[in-house]
């Protein structure tokens, strides 16, 4: 008896861990959508995390953490934690930094913290909104020109780790991105051309450049619907990445993959989905022969002066979970970003985002297929402005002035200006978003 219990109480986390891999990858489509907590509704202040937690709130959040998702989800005090100390919850892969730390010049300027923007908590200035505990955030970093202009830490402290949830993605298609350029993928080729085991399914006639945008028009759709729902394509691949059965089998990813029903045709809508970025990780491998974390190493890490490694889940069969899963400090965050500005030489010893990579998020992706898919309105709410006109290469929206902006679920954000050479990024641990709209608006002021 006292076996089975052990069993029992071992499983229940493992299908826990599961839930929590398989939604740290959602993004735009649930960003408004607040998970009941399950927690007391006053949690404790964020400022918590940044002296460090006690042993005693480990032994009590940690444990939490590992069997309650809901509670992780809900950006209350178990979610502080988690978020926080991922790489105690879920498996994950180490891509070093390699080299000499490339340091960030700093020239505060006190400016930014004056910048406004209106929220559910009032129409404040950034200092104010950062200040509030009932924002949540828990770092927030503004780079201009190469060097730090702001950067305050409300609830981590700066070497923290923390996790990316949807920021990852674009991570996922940067590789896709380098390996076009290497001549080795054409994104105007059917995915089936690179990975033949998706022959003969539904994903016969889906080009890579719809799985980079979201469009490739199958029941693989991610929002909250579909999360809840048992026979969803997006659940049973949650199941899958931890080995867990559904109806009695334990299904491959592939297997999941290659069920994917029809849903409207190819190319017609923007639908957000966690399984077109991991068949990227898919393509990378393939064309490859290597790990996509090995490759992510030699491609961009090991090339950047960051100050610490990233580390990356991987699911049941050590698959990259590049949909949602990257852990690093928030400086590193901002040094990634800044690889698609003129001041990419301020963090990487050789370049990796080509001028014409850029020039090409920031012309957009496909607008018809970007209004087709709704676009949810209320994302775009968070940033004060209708400027948003498609989505390209898994950055969640371009807007009409070249910028770009990627989304992750529970508040985590990197925004890009390339024309200005400016980088936002920040952490945060609140289902609600709205600090996009203080990236955005911090970067229209600047000049």
């Amino acid at each position: 008896m006292a076996d089975f219990k052990l069993l029992k109480s071992a499983w229940k986390q493992v299908a826990a861990m599961t839930l929590l891999a398989g939604l740290a990858g959602y993004g735009l489509a649930s960003a408004h959508q607040s998970i009941a907590s399950s927690q007391q509704s006053k949690p404790m202040p964020v400022a918590v995390a940044r002296k460090g937690f006690t042993p005693a709130q480990a032994k009590e959040l940690g444990p939490k953490a590992r069997v309650d998702v809901s509670a992780v989800l809900s950006g209350g005090d178990i979610a502080l934690f988690g978020l926080l100390n991922y790489s105690e919850l879920q498996r994950m892969a180490v891509i070093a930094r390699t080299g000499q730390v490339m340091e960030l010049a700093v020239a505060q300027n006190p400016n930014i913290g004056k910048v406004k923007f209106k929220t559910d908590l009032g129409n404040k200035s950034l200092d104010d909104y950062l200040a509030d505990p009932e924002s949540r955030v828990q770092g927030f970093i503004v780079v201009h020109r190469g060097r730090i202009v702001y950067e305050k830490y409300p609830g981590m402290k700066p070497n923290d780790y923390h996790i990316w949830m949807s920021t990852t993605k674009v991570a996922a298609s940067l590789m896709i991105r380098l390996l076009e350029e290497d001549g080795l993928i054409d994104v105007s080729r059917p995915v089936t051309a690179y990975l033949p085991w998706m022959k003969g399914t539904n994903w016969e006639g889906v080009k890579v450049i719809d799985v980079l945008d979201m469009k490739s028009g199958l029941d693989i759709l991610e929002d909250r619907k579909t999360r809840d729902d048992p026979d969803s394509t997006a659940r049973r691949m949650i199941l899958s990445n931890a080995g867990l059965p559904y109806k009695g089998k334990v299904e491959t990813l592939q297997e999941v993959f290659t069920s994917a029903k029809r849903l409207i045709p190819i190319g017609q809508a923007y639908e957000y989905s966690s399984i077109n970025t991991l068949t990227l990780v898919y393509l990378a491998e393939a064309v490859t022969g290597r790990r996509w974390s090995e490759l992510f190493h030699e491609r961009v890490w090991s090339k950047m002066g960051v100050e610490g490694d990233m580390l990356m889940g991987v699911n049941a069969d050590g698959l990259a979970l590049a949909n949602g899963e990257a852990n690093t400090r928030l400086r590193d965050m901002a040094r990634f970003g800044m690889l698609y500005t003129p001041s990419w030489n301020k963090v990487a010893r050789d370049r990796i985002v080509s001028e014409s990579y850029i020039r090409k998020l920031s012309a957009g992706g496909d607008k018809v297929a970007f209004k087709n898919g709704g676009a949810d309105i209320k994302y775009f709410e968070q940033f004060g402005d209708k400027a948003g006109v498609s989505n390209h290469y898994q950055w969640d929206v371009i807007f009409t002035d070249g910028d770009f902006h990627k989304n992750g679920m529970q508040g985590q954000g990197l925004y890009v200006s390339p024309s200005k050479d400016v980088v936002v990024a920040y952490f945060s641990t609140k289902p609600v978003y709205q600090v996009p709209g203080y990236a955005r608006a911090v970067a229209k002021s600047l000049r």
